[in-house]
């Protein structure tokens, strides 16, 4: 998934990010209210993660933005302040949900699981098509009785063709999911990660093709053998 992280804590930030980049996720780090606003408006984020107190503003206000501009990404706020008032502030903002400062990454990563699974974006724990199996939870992937090893990013291409289905996935689309804002990546670089994956499931005797529709982007195709 792309998130959407909102943390002025540089040290904090910069250990989500590196614990979510190893899940998987594509992640863009956003100090402030005004530049988070900014790249909200414009990029396809599947999740945020907003503090309240950041450089220039309450994030609360920084949700209730975004919310009564439509926009619905599912967004979880992290705060030290644990009084039922401020649970209520942030949650009557539009947040889906809050995590109190400390929180241990795992229990933020099974939060963030939760937020998918309510809003759609994971259909179910285990997703099989084909002779694959794969758990988004675990980022576990299967062919057969055959586990089949993947880097985070190729879990990453693998996860969103499952969930894009039968709809195509454009190469555009590909690489803001697979990489944030910050990282220097090409169509050669997203096309190096599908050839990959593509070989990884074909050598393992998947019958699932990951096919590149020519000018229009990648799909996910189970076939016979």
């Amino acid at each position: 998934m792309r998130i959407l992280l909102a943390e002025d804590d540089r040290q904090l930030a910069d250990a989500l990010a590196r614990r979510l980049a190893e899940a998987g996720h594509a992640v863009d780090v956003f100090p402030t209210v005004a530049d988070a606003e900014a790249a909200w408006t414009v990029a396809p984020y599947d999740l945020a993660i907003i503090d309240v107190m950041l450089k220039d503003g309450d994030g609360r206000a920084l949700v209730r933005t975004v919310r009564a501009a439509g926009q619905m990404t599912p967004t979880l706020i992290l705060t030290a302040r644990d009084e039922i008032g401020d649970r209520v502030a942030g949650l009557d903002a539009g947040a889906d949900d809050y995590l109190v400062k400390p929180f241990a990454t795992d229990e933020l990563l099974a939060r963030l699981r939760a937020l998918s699974r309510r809003t759609g974006d994971v259909a179910a724990p285990v997703i099989r098509i084909g002779n694959l199996t794969y758990r988004p939870a675990t980022t576990t992937l299967a062919v057969g009785d055959r586990s089949v090893r993947l880097t985070a990013m190729e879990h990453a291409a693998l996860h969103h063709l499952l969930r894009a289905g039968d709809r195509i996935t454009p190469k555009q689309r590909m690489g803001e999911q697979l990489y944030s804002f910050d990282d220097d990546w090409s169509e050669n670089a997203v096309e190096s990660v599908i050839h990959r994956l593509r070989k990884k499931l074909s050598e393992a005797g998947a019958t699932v093709e990951l096919k590149a529709m020519r000018g229009l982007g990648y799909l996910l195709v189970e076939t016979l053998r």
